[in-house]
C-alpha cells in the first residue's frame, strides 16, 4: 500500500502574506500560509504539486511591482521555484501583463507551464501541453489547459499571434494520444476554468463554453482527477467517479487529492479535500523572501493622492448597485474625463468594495478598484444601451416585493462585477415587470434615447469585449483605446484635481 498526495493552488491572484492590503495583516490566505501546509504534506506523503493558474496577477503587490520593477526577477515565480512546484498552467489573467512579461515568466519557472489548448498560428503548442511524472515508481500524466474565453477578455496585443482551441477538445486529444501511446497509472486533467452545470443535478447554468469542467468531468474517459478553478469555488467531491478539487482564490486553501495504490501498484482510491488556512502560519522562508517589496508595496499603498469633499464611503455594496452612490459617480466621472465622452458605465466589482477615505490613498484605490482593466470608448447604437439596461436590471429579483440578487448573478459565483451603472444618461427600471422590458424610460439631454442614433460610450475592456452577456458591444466600432490602467487614471484624476466632490446619483430609478 502506498500514498503519493496531488497538491493544487489555484487562483492565488498573487496573494503571498496573510493580507488583504485593507489593514488586516494575520487573514487564512496567502501563499506563505500555503507554503506551510505544503511542507507538512510534504513530511507525509511524496507530493506533487501544480499551480492551476491565476497565479502572477491581482494583487496590489502584484501591480506594484509590473508598474514600478519591470525587467526584475518576477517574485511570485521566485517564490514557487523556492516551493518546488512541478508544472503550472495557464489562468485567463496570466496574459493581462503582455507576452513580453509572461514569456519571461515562463523562462524564470523551474518547472514547466502546460497548454494543451493554446497554440501559435503555426499550429505549434505554445508551451508542452501535457507532462508525465514519475513519483514513487507511477507514471503520473498531467494535462493542462485554459479558458478558451481569453481573447474574448484579453488585449488583443497582449495574446497576438496566439490561438485558444476549445479546453474540452483539447484534453480529450491530448488524453487520448496519451493513453494510446504511453503507460500512464494515473491521469490528471488541470484545467484552469471552472463548471458549467449544477454538480448535484447537472442542470445547465451556463452555455458560453467558458466553463467545461462537467463536460470534461463526463465525456473524457480514463481521467483519474480533475483539477478546476477560474470560478473561484471550494469545492472537493467526485463526479463521474472522478476526483475534483476547486480551492478558492487567494490562499484560502490547498487543493488535495490523495491516492492509494494497493499492493500491485493499481490506483484503489482517489480522495479530494481542501485544506483551509486558519491556525496556519507563514512559512519563515517565503516571508524572508518577500519582505522586501512586500514593504516597499506598503509603504506605496500608504501614499496620500487626494482628498474627497463629501461622503464617498460605501456601507452597503448592495444599496449602492440599487439606488446608485457617489463612487459610482466619480468613477464615471474619471472615466468620461479621460474618454472626452459624457456617457459611462461601470461596476462595483465585489462586496468589499468600500468607496473612499475623506484620505484617499494607493491603498484605497488598488483595494476598491480590483482589476487590471483599461478604457475604450465605443460608438453604440441607443438599442444597445436600453439592451445593456435590461441585462444589467436582471441582476435583481424580487422576492416579496424587496429586490434580492437574483441566481442568475450568485450561481455558480458571485458576479456583481457583471452589473453596471450608467452615468450620462437617465434611466428608470421597473423591477415589478417581466425581465427584458424593465426598462420603462432612457432621457439623454432630456429627450428619449433614440435606437438608432450612435453614442459614444465610455467602459472597461472587459467590458467592451462583450463579456458578461453584453455581446453586442463585441461589434461596436472603437472610438478611442486608453492603453493606461484605471488604477493609474484614478491616481491622475486625484493628481490633478486635489480636491474631489462626492456627488449623488441622480440620474437612475429604480422602482420596485
Amino acid at each position: 500500500m502506498k500514498r503519493i498526495s496531488i497538491l493544487v493552488t489555484s487562483d492565488v491572484h498573487g496573494y503571498i502574506m496573510p493580507t488583504d492590503f485593507s489593514g488586516e495583516t494575520n487573514l487564512p490566505l496567502g501563499l506563505g500560509k500555503l507554503a506551510t501546509a505544503i511542507e507538512e504534506e510534504r513530511n507525509e506523503n511524496p507530493v506533487l504539486l501544480i499551480e492551476n493558474g491565476d497565479f502572477i496577477q491581482g494583487s496590489p503587490l502584484t501591480y506594484f511591482e509590473q508598474s514600478f520593477k519591470k525587467g526584475k526577477e518576477n517574485s511570485v515565480i521566485r517564490l514557487a521555484n523556492a516551493l518546488h512546484y512541478d508544472l503550472a498552467v495557464f489562468g485567463n489573467h496570466e496574459f493581462n501583463f503582455g507576452l513580453p512579461v509572461l514569456n519571461k515568466v515562463v523562462e524564470e519557472s523551474n518547472y514547466p507551464w502546460l497548454a494543451a489548448n493554446i497554440k501559435r498560428k503555426n499550429g505549434e503548442y505554445f508551451t508542452k501541453p501535457f507532462i508525465i511524472k514519475e513519483i514513487d515508481g507511477v507514471n503520473i500524466a498531467i494535462v493542462g489547459v485554459t479558458t478558451q474565453f481569453v481573447p474574448i477578455w484579453e488585449a488583443a496585443d497582449n495574446i497576438e499571434g496566439l490561438v485558444f482551441e476549445d479546453a474540452f477538445e483539447a484534453a480529450k486529444r491530448e488524453v487520448e494520444w496519451l493513453q494510446a501511446n504511453h503507460q500512464i497509472d494515473v491521469m490528471i486533467i488541470a484545467y484552469h476554468g471552472g463548471f458549467e452545470c449544477d454538480l448535484e443535478t447537472g442542470a445547465v447554468l451556463e452555455s458560453t463554453r467558458e466553463n467545461v469542467g462537467y463536460q470534461i468531468c463526463k465525456e473524457i474517459d480514463g481521467v483519474d482527477a480533475v483539477i478546476t478553478g477560474h470560478q473561484h469555488r471550494e469545492i472537493a467531491q467526485h463526479l463521474f467517479g472522478k476526483a475534483i478539487v476547486q480551492p478558492g482564490s487567494k490562499g484560502v486553501s490547498l487543493g488535495k487529492i490523495e491516492l492509494t495504490f494497493n499492493d500491485s501498484g493499481k490506483l484503489e482510491k482517489a480522495e479530494p479535500s481542501l485544506i483551509y488556512m486558519e491556525d496556519v502560519h507563514v512559512n519563515e522562508t517565503i516571508k524572508d523572501m518577500i519582505a522586501p517589496i512586500y514593504t516597499e508595496t506598503e509603504n506605496w499603498l500608504d501614499q496620500s493622492i487626494g482628498t474627497v469633499e463629501g461622503d464617498m464611503l460605501i456601507s452597503s455594496p448592495f444599496t449602492a448597485r440599487l439606488e446608485g452612490h457617489p463612487y459610482v459617480d466619480f468613477i464615471n466621472r474619471v472615466q468620461n474625463e479621460v474618454g472626452g465622452t459624457s456617457i459611462s458605465c461601470m461596476a462595483v466589482f465585489n462586496d468589499v468594495c468600500l468607496g473612499f477615505n475623506p484620505n484617499v490613498t494607493m491603498r484605497d484605490i488598488v483595494t476598491n478598484y480590483i482589476f487590471p482593466n483599461t478604457l475604450k470608448v465605443l460608438q453604440v447604437k441607443g438599442r444597445y444601451i436600453i439592451e445593456a439596461l435590461e441585462q444589467s436590471a436582471t441582476y435583481f429579483t424580487l422576492v416579496d416585493g424587496v429586490p434580492v440578487v437574483s441566481d442568475a448573478f450568485m450561481i455558480p459565483k458571485a458576479q456583481p462585477f457583471n452589473y453596471d451603472l450608467w452615468s450620462g444618461i437617465d434611466y428608470t427600471i421597473d423591477l415589478r415587470k417581466p425581465e427584458r422590458s424593465r426598462v420603462v424610460e432612457v432621457l439623454y439631454n432630456g429627450m428619449p434615447l433614440q435606437l438608432d442614433e450612435t453614442y459614444d460610450v465610455v467602459m472597461n475592456n472587459y467590458r467592451a469585449t462583450g463579456a458578461g452577456n453584453f455581446e453586442y458591444f463585441r461589434d461596436c466600432p472603437v472610438v478611442k483605446d486608453i492603453q493606461t490602467d484605471m488604477t493609474e487614471l484614478i491616481a491622475d484624476y486625484f493628481v490633478k484635481h486635489e480636491k474631489v466632490s462626492a456627488n449623488p446619483m441622480r440620474n437612475m430609478k429604480i422602482l420596485y
